[in-house]
């Protein structure tokens, strides 16, 4: 028979027994002497690996940051630098390294004349 097999069936048979010995005390658990199972002395603990991503901190994005009025205003001003050296819309705002979102907003908040085709 195979040497693995016989040491399965060892393991099988206490197990059959540390039922019984279980069972036969009425359900009562027992307690189990130091130096058997994970409490051993020579047993190191591992700790358990991190499950996910949680361990790698995000990258920060600059979406989301926050723009003051007086920042606003001076970059309204600088779009009509922009327009008056003939850019269009995306040229200024790629020049300002601002979003078109942000440069659409800006044009409709302080009433710019900055047309889409200029």
């Amino acid at each position: 028979m195979d040497p693995a097999i016989e040491k399965a069936l060892e393991r099988q048979s206490a197990l059959e027994a540390a039922k019984a010995a279980f069972f036969a005390s009425g359900g009562q658990a027992q307690l189990i002497p130091t130096g058997v199972g994970k409490d051993s002395p020579g047993v190191v603990q591992a700790p358990k690996p991190a499950y996910g991503y949680r361990t790698i901190e995000a990258q920060k994005s600059k979406r989301g940051r926050v723009i003051g009025d007086e920042d606003r205003a001076a970059l309204a001003a600088q779009l009509m630098e922009c327009k008056a050296a003939g850019m269009t819309r995306y040229k200024a705002s790629r020049h300002l390294e601002i979003s078109e979102t942000l440069c659409r907003r800006l044009i409709a908040d302080f009433s710019l004349d900055f047309p889409a085709s200029a």
